[in-house]
């Protein structure tokens, strides 16, 4: 047997701590590991734009066209991260926020701001109602995507924090 190194780039050695990511040590393989991503603003190309991005990086997306569809969604199926526009009518980014923190299967829902009002009012009362990021519009689709996946990655391991805790101790022998 010989001591060469195992031939082929590394992501395909047995012993290499990268997975498909690149990231060493990484909790997830692929973006479609990730869960759901929730699109939502009444601009359809702003919804489409979004959608191609990260459909284009693997990630799974649902969409809406207002706060009202939105918050149906998040009650209907299991999502893992809002990406929100501010301005909509009926139903603005920061009213569906208040909705999302007063309902506690909801609360935990990271939300990223997508928004063209960048002004400190509207920051403020983002990170009061819970916002985790805020992404301004124009953005770049390198800065959208480690948005996301950080996003993702931090619901993850708080998941797993929650599931670990949430075990009881194993019986003790006696």
């Amino acid at each position: 047997m010989s001591d060469a190194p195992p031939k082929g780039p590394p992501s395909n050695r047995p012993d290499d701590r990268r997975n498909r990511t690149g990231r060493p040590g990484h909790p997830l393989r692929r973006a479609s590991d990730f869960g759901k991503i929730l699109i939502v603003d009444d601009n359809h190309d702003a919804v489409e734009i979004l959608n191609m991005m990260l459909k284009a990086q693997s990630f799974r997306t649902v969409l809406a066209y207002g706060g009202r569809q939105a918050l149906e969604l998040v009650r209907q199926e299991p999502i893992d991260l809002i990406l929100l526009d501010v301005s909509m009518p009926e139903m603005d980014g920061l009213t569906l926020c208040r909705e999302l923190q007063a309902d506690e299967r909801t609360r935990a829902i990271p939300v990223i701001l997508v928004t063209a009002r960048d002004d400190h009012q509207t920051r403020v009362a983002g990170m009061r109602l819970g916002v985790s990021e805020f992404l301004s519009k124009p953005f770049s689709k390198i800065e959208l995507i480690e948005r996301v996946r950080g996003q993702l990655i931090a619901r993850a391991l708080a998941r797993q924090m929650d599931e670990t805790i949430e075990k009881p101790p194993p019986d003790e022998p006696s």
